[in-house]
C-alpha cells in the first residue's frame, strides 16, 4: 500500500494568531486608557472642582479658580468646552433665587397692617435719632455749651432749643455780637449732619410787637430764623438744598404764655437735624 504524501504546511501564520493579535490590541488600548485615567493630573482636577465652588455645587472647598479655556487636563482629554455657559447659566439661578427670597421679603411687608409698618419705621427712625441725640450731647458738652442750649429727639429728628435771649435783643432780629462765638459752635455740631434735613424756626412769646420795622410776630420770628441761618451758612460747608427756615410767631408755644418765665421759653430758635430715614425726600 502506497505511504499517504503529506501536504507541505501552509505560509505565513495561522489564522487564529491574526484573531489573538487583534485581541492582545484592543486588551492594550483597554490598559491604556485605564492608565491615563488613572493619573490624570491631580491640580487640573482641583481646579475643575474648585471652579464650581462658587455656585454651590462643589464638593471640594479648593477656593474658586477659573478653568482655562482649551487647556488639556491628561491623556489628551480637554476640559469641557461649554463650562464657562454652565456657569453662567448657574449664577443666574441663582439671581433668580435671591429674587424669589426679596419677593417673598416683599409679600411679607405687604402683608403688615398700615399701623404696624408705621410703628416699624418708627421705630427705626427713633433709633437713628437716638444714636444722633447722644453725638450732639458728647459735641455739645466738649463744646462747653450743653448748658445754655436744650436738647431732645424724637422718631423724626433731634431738636436744638436756642433761647431767644442769649441770640437776639427784644424786638431785635439782628444776632448779637458776643452770641457769635455760640452760634460757630453750633454750626459746627450741624456740619456733621449736612446731609441730612436741617430746619430753623423761629419763635416767639404772644406779646404784641410794636416796631415799626416787623408788622407781627410772624414777621420777626421768621427774621430771626433767616439771620440764623445765614450766619451758619457762612461758618461751615453746608448742602443750601438740605438746609430749610420757618418763622412761627406765638403760634407753637413749648410753655405758657402766662408766667415770664414761660414766655422765656416760648422766644427761642429751634434747630431740627432729621435723621436719615425722615431725609430721604
Amino acid at each position: 500500500m502506497a505511504k499517504r504524501k503529506e501536504q507541505p504546511p501552509e505560509e505565513g501564520s495561522p489564522a487564529w494568531m491574526a484573531t489573538f493579535s487583534d485581541l492582545m490590541n484592543l486588551l492594550l488600548c483597554f490598559f491604556v486608557l485605564l492608565f491615563a485615567s488613572s493619573t490624570m493630573d491631580e491640580g487640573k482636577i482641583q481646579k475643575i472642582a474648585a471652579s464650581f465652588d462658587n455656585v454651590t455645587f462643589s464638593v471640594l472647598d479648593q477656593g474658586s479658580i477659573s478653568l482655562v479655556e482649551g487647556g488639556m487636563l491628561s491623556g489628551g482629554v480637554s476640559q469641557v468646552p461649554d463650562a464657562n455657559a454652565v456657569l453662567t447659566e448657574a449664577g443666574k439661578n441663582i439671581e433668580d433665587n435671591s429674587g424669589d427670597e426679596a419677593s417673598s421679603s416683599s409679600t411679607d411687608a405687604e402683608m403688615l397692617s398700615d399701623e404696624e409698618l408705621k410703628q416699624e419705621l418708627d421705630k427705626r427712625g427713633e433709633e437713628q435719632s437716638e444714636e444722633m441725640y447722644n453725638e450732639v450731647v458728647q459735641m455739645a458738652e466738649s463744646y462747653s455749651i450743653d448748658t445754655i442750649i436744650s436738647i431732645d429727639y424724637n422718631e423724626q429728628y433731634v431738636e436744638l432749643d436756642l433761647n431767644g435771649s442769649i441770640l437776639f435783643d427784644s424786638g431785635s432780629a439782628q444776632i448779637k455780637e458776643d452770641s457769635k462765638m455760640f452760634l460757630q459752635k453750633i454750626a459746627r455740631i450741624l456740619t456733621k449732619y449736612k446731609y441730612c434735613i436741617i430746619e430753623i424756626e423761629g419763635h416767639t412769646d404772644n406779646v404784641p410787637i410794636y416796631s415799626a420795622q416787623y408788622s407781627s410776630n410772624r414777621e420777626l420770628s421768621s427774621e430771626r430764623a433767616r439771620n440764623v441761618y445765614e450766619y451758619i451758612m457762612d461758618q461751615e460747608d453746608f448742602i443750601d438744598a438740605n438746609m430749610k427756615i420757618a418763622g412761627y410767631g406765638e403760634s407753637r408755644p413749648v410753655a405758657s404764655n402766662a408766667t415770664e418765665e414761660g414766655r422765656a421759653k416760648n422766644r427761642r430758635v429751634t434747630i431740627k437735624i432729621y435723621n436719615k430715614q425722615n431725609s430721604s425726600y
